[in-house]
C-alpha cells in the first residue's frame, strides 16, 4: 500500500469515525426525556392551612397569576405534551398554561386522599399536604396526621394509604412514558403528588422523598437518559436566589 493510498484511508476512517460519533450523540439526545414538574396554583385552602387531598379545590387569584407566570417562564419551549390530575385546582393551571399542546388530565396524578384528614388545618411544620415533624406545641391533630401518615400501611381512615398512592403514581408515570420515549412534557400536579413522582424517577426513599417542599411557584425538571443517571434541575428566580 502506498504512503498516499495509506493516508487517504486512515483519513477516510478517522471520517467515518467521527460521523459515527455525531450519530450517536445525536441518538442519545434524541432519547432524552425532559419532564418539567411543576405545582398547582395557591388556593385559599393553601393560605389557610387546610389539607386538600382530594377535595376538589379551585385556584384563587394569586394561583391564577401564578400559572400565567408558569407560562412566560415556559416560553420557547416545545412542548410535547401537557399533563395534569383531574382535580380543577391542577387541570385549571395547565389550562393556563398549555396553549396550542395537548392536555391531558389523569386521576391518577391526583393528590393523595388523606380521608379523615381532609380539610383540616394542620401546624407549619407541615408542608405542601406532607408532614416533616412535629412538637409537643402542636396541636393533637398535627401529632396525629404527621404520625399517621409516615405509616406506609395508614389509609387514614377512609383516604389513601402511602403504598396505594406510591403505586398509583407509579403507574401512571409509567403509561405516560410509554407514550413519551422522548421529548419534553410537563406536568401539574400537587405537594405530596410531586414528591411521589421525584421518588419514582429518581429512585428515591420515602424519607428523602419527604424532605422535599415545593412551593406552589416553583418549577423543576428532570431530565432521563439511559447514557446517564436521572438529572434534576431546578429554576432559580429573584425570590430563591438565596438557594445559590
Amino acid at each position: 500500500m502506498s504512503r498516499r493510498h495509506f493516508l487517504r484511508t486512515c483519513t477516510a476512517v478517522a471520517l467515518g469515525l467521527s460521523l459515527l460519533l455525531v450519530h450517536l450523540t445525536s441518538a442519545q439526545r434524541g432519547a432524552t426525556l425532559r419532564i418539567y414538574l411543576a405545582r398547582h396554583g395557591q388556593t385559599d385552602w393553601n393560605v389557610e392551612g387546610r389539607l386538600q387531598g382530594s377535595t376538589d379545590t379551585h385556584l384563587n387569584d394569586t394561583g391564577r397569576q401564578q400559572a400565567r407566570e408558569l407560562a412566560k417562564r415556559l416560553t420557547g419551549l416545545q412542548l410535547d405534551a401537557v399533563y395534569s390530575s383531574a382535580l380543577s385546582r391542577s387541570r385549571e393551571t395547565a389550562e393556563i398554561v398549555h396553549g396550542s399542546v395537548p392536555l391531558t388530565s389523569l386521576a391518577g396524578l391526583n393528590e393523595r386522599k388523606l380521608g379523615k384528614f381532609e380539610g383540616l388545618r394542620v401546624a407549619a411544620t407541615t408542608t405542601a399536604g406532607a408532614p416533616t415533624r412535629a412538637s409537643s406545641n402542636d396541636s393533637a391533630v398535627t401529632q396525629e396526621y404527621v404520625r399517621r401518615t409516615t405509616d406506609p400501611a395508614d389509609s387514614l381512615d377512609g383516604g389513601e394509604s402511602l403504598t396505594q398512592f406510591s403505586t398509583r403514581i407509579s403507574t401512571t408515570l409509567a403509561t405516560i412514558r410509554k407514550q413519551h420515549a422522548s421529548g419534553t412534557l410537563l406536568i401539574v400536579g400537587h405537594g405530596v403528588t410531586n414528591k411521589m413522582i421525584l421518588r419514582a424517577l429518581l429512585g428515591l426513599t420515602l424519607e428523602q422523598a419527604n424532605t422535599i417542599s415545593q412551593a406552589n411557584d416553583e418549577l423543576y425538571l428532570i431530565e432521563l437518559d439511559r447514557a446517564v443517571p436521572p438529572r434534576l434541575w431546578k429554576l432559580i428566580t429573584e425570590k430563591t436566589l438565596g438557594e445559590l
